[in-house]
Protein backbone atom coordinates (compact mmCIF):
# COMPACT_ATOMS: atom_id res chain seq x y z
CA UNK A 1 0.00 0.00 0.00
CA UNK A 2 1.27 3.70 -0.44
CA UNK A 3 2.46 5.98 2.05
CA UNK A 4 4.44 8.81 2.74
CA UNK A 5 8.35 8.71 2.12
CA UNK A 6 7.84 6.41 -1.15
CA UNK A 7 9.83 7.20 -3.71
CA UNK A 8 8.44 7.35 -7.10
CA UNK A 9 9.50 4.45 -9.02
CA UNK A 10 9.24 4.53 -12.89
CA UNK A 11 8.36 1.09 -14.39
CA UNK A 12 8.67 0.93 -17.82
CA UNK A 13 5.30 -1.62 -19.68
CA UNK A 14 4.97 -2.65 -22.60
CA UNK A 15 2.15 -2.33 -25.11
CA UNK A 16 1.79 -2.95 -28.75
CA UNK A 17 6.25 -3.49 -28.93
CA UNK A 18 6.56 0.53 -27.57
CA UNK A 19 7.54 1.15 -23.85
CA UNK A 20 4.96 3.25 -21.56
CA UNK A 21 5.81 5.02 -18.37
CA UNK A 22 2.52 5.91 -17.44
CA UNK A 23 3.24 8.39 -14.98
CA UNK A 24 5.46 10.22 -17.49
CA UNK A 25 2.44 10.19 -19.74
CA UNK A 26 0.02 11.99 -17.06
CA UNK A 27 3.56 14.55 -17.31
CA UNK A 28 3.04 14.65 -20.93
CA UNK A 29 -0.68 15.34 -21.03
CA UNK A 30 0.08 18.36 -18.50
CA UNK A 31 -2.21 16.47 -15.91
CA UNK A 32 -2.64 16.55 -12.01
CA UNK A 33 -4.01 13.81 -10.21
CA UNK A 34 -4.93 15.04 -7.12
CA UNK A 35 -3.03 14.51 -3.70
CA UNK A 36 -4.73 11.95 -1.97
CA UNK A 37 -4.50 12.42 2.14
CA UNK A 38 -4.86 8.69 3.78
CA UNK A 39 -8.28 9.43 4.58
CA UNK A 40 -9.43 10.06 1.37
CA UNK A 41 -8.04 6.23 0.27
CA UNK A 42 -9.31 4.08 3.03
CA UNK A 43 -10.85 0.54 3.02
CA UNK A 44 -14.18 2.09 2.31
CA UNK A 45 -13.39 3.22 -1.44
CA UNK A 46 -10.16 0.91 -2.12
CA UNK A 47 -9.21 -2.90 -1.03
CA UNK A 48 -6.73 -4.89 -2.95
CA UNK A 49 -7.21 -8.76 -3.34
CA UNK A 50 -4.46 -11.02 -5.09
CA UNK A 51 -3.91 -8.69 -8.34
CA UNK A 52 -7.32 -6.50 -8.43
CA UNK A 53 -7.62 -3.59 -6.84
CA UNK A 54 -11.36 -2.28 -6.37
CA UNK A 55 -12.07 1.15 -6.03
CA UNK A 56 -15.59 2.26 -5.51
CA UNK A 57 -17.90 4.71 -4.48
CA UNK A 58 -15.98 7.82 -5.96
CA UNK A 59 -17.35 11.63 -6.82
CA UNK A 60 -16.29 14.32 -8.97
CA UNK A 61 -14.57 15.88 -6.10
CA UNK A 62 -12.44 19.00 -7.10
CA UNK A 63 -10.80 20.96 -4.53
CA UNK A 64 -12.95 19.47 -1.91
CA UNK A 65 -15.98 19.97 -3.02
CA UNK A 66 -18.46 18.35 -5.90
CA UNK A 67 -17.48 19.55 -9.11
CA UNK A 68 -21.02 18.81 -10.82
CA UNK A 69 -24.31 18.45 -8.98
CA UNK A 70 -27.65 17.44 -10.67
CA UNK A 71 -28.96 15.11 -12.92
CA UNK A 72 -28.22 14.99 -16.59
CA UNK A 73 -31.10 15.92 -18.92
CA UNK A 74 -32.51 17.88 -16.08
CA UNK A 75 -30.71 20.26 -13.95
CA UNK A 76 -27.54 19.99 -15.75
CA UNK A 77 -26.08 19.13 -19.45
CA UNK A 78 -24.53 16.06 -20.97
CA UNK A 79 -21.37 17.89 -21.56
CA UNK A 80 -21.25 18.81 -17.83
CA UNK A 81 -21.73 15.26 -16.78
CA UNK A 82 -18.66 14.12 -19.24
CA UNK A 83 -16.84 16.54 -17.46
CA UNK A 84 -17.85 15.71 -13.96
CA UNK A 85 -16.63 11.69 -14.91
CA UNK A 86 -13.64 13.18 -16.09
CA UNK A 87 -13.19 14.77 -12.69
CA UNK A 88 -14.27 11.66 -10.69
CA UNK A 89 -11.75 9.48 -12.71
CA UNK A 90 -9.24 12.18 -12.00
CA UNK A 91 -9.59 11.80 -8.28
CA UNK A 92 -9.67 7.86 -8.63
CA UNK A 93 -6.48 7.88 -10.25
CA UNK A 94 -5.05 10.04 -7.32
CA UNK A 95 -6.57 7.62 -4.83
CA UNK A 96 -5.57 4.20 -6.69
CA UNK A 97 -1.69 5.82 -7.39
CA UNK A 98 -1.78 6.67 -3.37
CA UNK A 99 -2.66 3.21 -2.61
CA UNK A 100 -0.22 2.05 -5.16
CA UNK A 101 2.58 4.03 -2.81
CA UNK A 102 2.95 6.72 -5.48
CA UNK A 103 3.39 5.55 -8.70
CA UNK A 104 0.95 4.17 -12.10
CA UNK A 105 3.14 2.14 -13.24
CA UNK A 106 2.31 -1.11 -11.70
CA UNK A 107 -1.15 -1.22 -13.70
CA UNK A 108 -1.45 -3.51 -15.74
CA UNK A 109 -4.56 -3.26 -17.41
CA UNK A 110 -7.81 -1.20 -16.27
CA UNK A 111 -10.06 -3.63 -16.15
CA UNK A 112 -13.95 -2.64 -15.80
CA UNK A 113 -15.32 0.67 -14.88
CA UNK A 114 -18.34 1.48 -13.96
CA UNK A 115 -20.62 5.06 -14.08
CA UNK A 116 -23.60 5.63 -12.44
CA UNK A 117 -25.24 8.40 -14.00
CA UNK A 118 -27.87 10.60 -12.07
CA UNK A 119 -30.01 11.43 -14.86
CA UNK A 120 -33.64 12.02 -15.60
CA UNK A 121 -36.07 10.02 -17.34
CA UNK A 122 -35.98 10.67 -20.74
CA UNK A 123 -31.75 11.09 -20.88
CA UNK A 124 -30.61 7.86 -23.14
CA UNK A 125 -27.07 8.60 -23.62
CA UNK A 126 -25.64 7.74 -20.01
CA UNK A 127 -22.09 6.15 -22.24
CA UNK A 128 -21.42 9.49 -23.97
CA UNK A 129 -21.13 11.08 -20.28
CA UNK A 130 -18.77 8.02 -19.03
CA UNK A 131 -16.67 8.45 -21.86
CA UNK A 132 -15.46 11.55 -20.15
CA UNK A 133 -13.57 8.89 -18.13
CA UNK A 134 -13.19 6.60 -20.44
CA UNK A 135 -11.18 9.03 -23.12
CA UNK A 136 -9.03 9.89 -19.70
CA UNK A 137 -8.16 6.22 -19.15
CA UNK A 138 -7.34 5.17 -22.61
CA UNK A 139 -5.05 8.60 -22.93
CA UNK A 140 -3.20 7.88 -20.46
CA UNK A 141 -2.72 3.73 -20.52
CA UNK A 142 -3.70 3.31 -24.28
CA UNK A 143 -4.93 -0.13 -24.88
CA UNK A 144 -4.14 -1.06 -21.05
CA UNK A 145 -6.97 1.82 -20.58
CA UNK A 146 -9.81 0.17 -22.62
CA UNK A 147 -11.78 -1.82 -19.78
CA UNK A 148 -15.17 -3.47 -20.00
CA UNK A 149 -17.89 -0.46 -18.91
CA UNK A 150 -21.00 -0.07 -17.83
CA UNK A 151 -22.61 2.91 -17.73
CA UNK A 152 -25.99 3.08 -15.64
CA UNK A 153 -28.75 5.94 -15.11
CA UNK A 154 -29.37 6.61 -11.96
CA UNK A 155 -32.28 8.70 -10.19
CA UNK A 156 -30.02 10.40 -7.18
CA UNK A 157 -26.14 9.75 -5.87
CA UNK A 158 -24.68 11.06 -2.84
CA UNK A 159 -24.19 14.46 -2.03
CA UNK A 160 -26.56 15.44 -5.56
CA UNK A 161 -23.19 14.47 -7.38
CA UNK A 162 -23.68 13.96 -11.08
CA UNK A 163 -21.33 10.61 -11.74
CA UNK A 164 -20.51 8.07 -9.38
CA UNK A 165 -17.30 5.73 -10.41
CA UNK A 166 -16.54 2.32 -9.76
CA UNK A 167 -13.21 0.96 -11.07
CA UNK A 168 -11.26 -2.44 -11.08
CA UNK A 169 -7.69 -2.53 -11.78
CA UNK A 170 -4.66 -5.44 -12.53
CA UNK A 171 -1.76 -4.54 -11.34
CA UNK A 172 1.74 -6.62 -11.47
Amino acid sequence: TGGQGWERVRVRVRVRGKTMDFDKKIDELFLDLPEITPAAGTASNVIQTGKLVFLSGVLPFKEGKIACKGRVGLEVNAEAGRMAAHAACMLTLGILRNFLGGSLNKVRQIVSLRAFVASGAEFKDHQKVADGALELLSDIFGNAGKPARSAVGVTALPNNATVELEMIVEIR
